[in-house]
């Protein structure tokens, strides 16, 4: 490992995902950028997770295994251990493109009062090991024109961010106290409301992941009652912490309302929520 401190931690958890770690991981070794480390957290994998990640020979690379703590309290871990200025996150079935950290980082850098960015991502519906070339091309150019400052109400409406495109300063993850380690869902979403405490969020034009749609993906199998009570719960939180206004709270509960509704209206009440 260099003596010098990395600028940027990208930082994985996982939890039996030896058929996406090495890819996921390699892709993440081969940024375009000069000054990174890449931080894999275990939680709990009983598959070939800790061997796969065992050769990977990079000295770039840490990883280290934890009992079965949960997702927040392995990103909570991953994030503690991280030298970084800046986190990347990057979940175990997604894939960084080249030029991930030289497109977002950059922007933070020049951007003091920003929480965190974050960038579209190509959706894929299985993993695959081969990037398309064509993927990795130059990204449309961030300019002041072209960067998204979604509000505050915007994002209590609905979630405009993929987890595993986000950066951020890891002073965010500090001052709010990391993930909310009593969830077991939504808990990207209920990081990007808190962290609005700390400054603006913004979206930038280009796409820097592969994202895996999988709907049999191990951090998707939640039942519809578990997500609307955890929904409920970072929605009252966030309104209260973001000092957001009254009908707000309104939109929230009459979204419940039709979600439930359409749901029975499709029979599918008693699936998964997703």
């Amino acid at each position: 490992m260099s003596r010098i401190s990395p600028l940027v931690s990208i930082v994985f958890t996982t939890h039996n995902a030896a058929r996406f770690i090495k890819t996921s991981v390699s892709a993440a070794l081969a940024q375009d950028y000069p000054n990174f480390e890449v931080i894999v957290a275990d939680d709990g994998s009983t598959d070939d997770t800790d061997r796969v990640c065992r050769t990977i020979n990079d000295p770039r690379l840490k990883f280290f295994r934890l009992g079965r703590v949960g997702r927040c309290k392995a990103l909570n871990r991953a994030v503690a251990a991280a030298r970084g200025e800046y986190i990347a996150n990057n979940d175990a079935d997604d894939i960084s493109l080249p030029h991930r950290l030289a497109y977002t980082v950059e922007f933070l850098k020049t951007h003091d009062n920003v929480a965190y960015v974050a960038t579209h991502a190509v959706r894929s519906e299985t993993f695959s090991s081969v990037v398309p070339p064509e993927l990795c091309g130059p990204q449309p150019r961030v300019s002041e024109n072209n960067v998204k400052w979604p509000s505050r109400t915007d994002i209590y409406r609905r979630n405009l961010f993929n987890h595993s495109t986000l950066v951020y300063p890891k002073s965010t993850w500090r001052a709010i106290g990391g993930y909310d380690e009593a969830l077991d869902v939504s808990e990207d979403y209920d990081f990007y409301l808190r962290a609005l405490q700390c400054g603006r969020a913004g979206l930038l034009p280009g796409r820097t992941v592969i994202w895996c749609a999988d709907s049999n993906g191990y951090f998707r199998q939640k039942g519809i009652f578990e997500y609307l009570q955890v929904m409920s719960k970072i929605k009252r939180r966030a309104h209260r912490l973001l000092h957001l206004p009254s009908w707000l709270l309104l939109y929230h509960y009459l979204w419940t309302f039709y979600y439930c509704s359409n749901r029975f209206r499709r029979g599918m009440f008693a699936g998964k929520w997703i």
